[in-house]
């Protein structure tokens, strides 16, 4: 039985989905990027790499910032605004969208939000393989559908996040180790370094698995790529290292709230007390982590993938500025979760958590 595409039929889809890609970019652009220009989280990023590309201005610059910040909010920001748009990431995420940088701001803005959704897509199909969730087909494609509508999902999109391409390679990432592709693997996780608050926990962890079973050509190729990236950024900024973590910290400050644990814990309790356990709580939670570190590192049976799940929900509770759209990587978890249901009704089940979950957090959003 045939189990892998040709080439020719790999071509054939590839042109299938460019075509898609082309055309739904197209519609919206004409509907709605043209007309209600946004995705402030990508327009920061996509002005800074026009200003270098096109005038050779750093965007770590605060020029850049008050130019974002004009077309943003019609006027330089004040102390008491939540975004100064700092560019705020590290200066080699440019080379994940550079073509995007030249084009005017609605179409980039259009053909974006449309790879951000079939990136979606991918991460959501990708989750459900690697979770072992073997769902029937009706529900599968609710399912991928569910993880567009999603609010985590649906929110990333529209703010044009790249936290669903770090999904996407962290993802491909899990399945090159599954499938023991480790050079890929290792390239995929440096490319997850974009957003470093959203992986570093499961970054460290990986990187020592690797290590502890002498899988060398993971750790090398994480280790040779982001040096690669840093340098090749470093030919076109050389101070962007420094000029990174200036900015990191400006938008530290400027941004009002901290872990979503923090949050949650000055939600339900008051400011004196919840500020008082937040710190403890948090090393409680990566503590809590380590015996499964330890089992997945000594092999025991299903230790590596208890470790991924329980490392990937920590992180996104005790993340600094672990925002809702970080958190589209916990489908993965959730997705595990639906593999432990058990009997016939337990699709009925998993259908029934993502509707609740999609009217609660739709929910906490309109009331909020």
């Amino acid at each position: 039985m045939k189990t892998r595409l040709s080439l020719r039929e790999w071509l054939v889809l590839a042109g299938l989905v460019l075509v898609l890609v082309a055309g739904e970019s197209v519609a919206l652009h004409n509907v709605f990027t043209s007309r209600f220009p946004g995705a402030n989280d990508f327009f920061v990023r996509w002005l800074g790499g026009r200003e270098l590309m096109l005038r050779g201005v750093n965007p770590y610059d605060r020029s850049v910032a008050e130019l974002a910040q004009k077309a943003m909010f019609g006027r330089l920001t004040r102390p008491e605004d939540k975004d100064e748009a700092y560019f705020a990431y590290p200066l080699y995420t440019l080379f994940f969208f550079w073509p995007l940088s030249f084009l005017p701001y609605a179409w980039a803005q259009a053909v974006w939000m449309t790879l951000l959704q079939f990136m979606l897509l991918g991460s959501t199909a990708l989750a459900v393989h690697l979770s072992g969730w073997r769902p029937p087909r009706w529900l599968f494609w609710l399912t991928l559908l569910w993880g567009i509508l999603f609010y985590n999902g649906a929110r990333a999109i529209i703010l044009g996040q790249f936290s669903v391409l770090v999904g996407l390679a962290l993802f491909l990432a899990l399945g090159a180790i599954a499938a023991r592709r480790d050079g890929w693997a290792g390239i995929l996780l440096a490319v997850t370094t974009i957003k470093p608050q959203m992986v570093f926990l499961v970054l460290v962890f990986l990187l020592a698995w690797a290590a502890v079973h002498r899988r060398w050509r993971l750790v090398g190729s994480f280790g040779l790529t982001l040096l690669l990236l840093t340098a090749a950024a470093m030919v076109l900024v050389p101070t962007w290292p420094l000029d990174f973590v200036r900015n990191a910290l400006a938008y530290k400050d400027y941004v009002a709230f901290g872990t979503p644990l923090e949050n949650l814990l000055h939600f339900l309790l008051p400011d004196s007390l919840a500020a008082g356990l937040t710190p403890i709580l948090s090393v409680l939670f990566f503590l809590a982590l380590l015996p499964g570190w330890w089992l997945a590192l000594r092999d025991r049976p299903g230790g590596y993938t208890w470790a991924v799940m329980t490392t990937l929900v920590v992180g996104s509770l005790i993340t600094f500025r672990s925002a809702t759209t970080n958190q589209v990587i916990l489908y993965l978890p959730l997705f595990f979760f639906f593999r432990r249901l058990t009997g016939p009704r337990a699709p009925l089940a998993a259908l029934l958590v993502e509707i609740g979950l999609a009217v609660w957090m739709w929910g906490v959003f309109a009331l909020t």
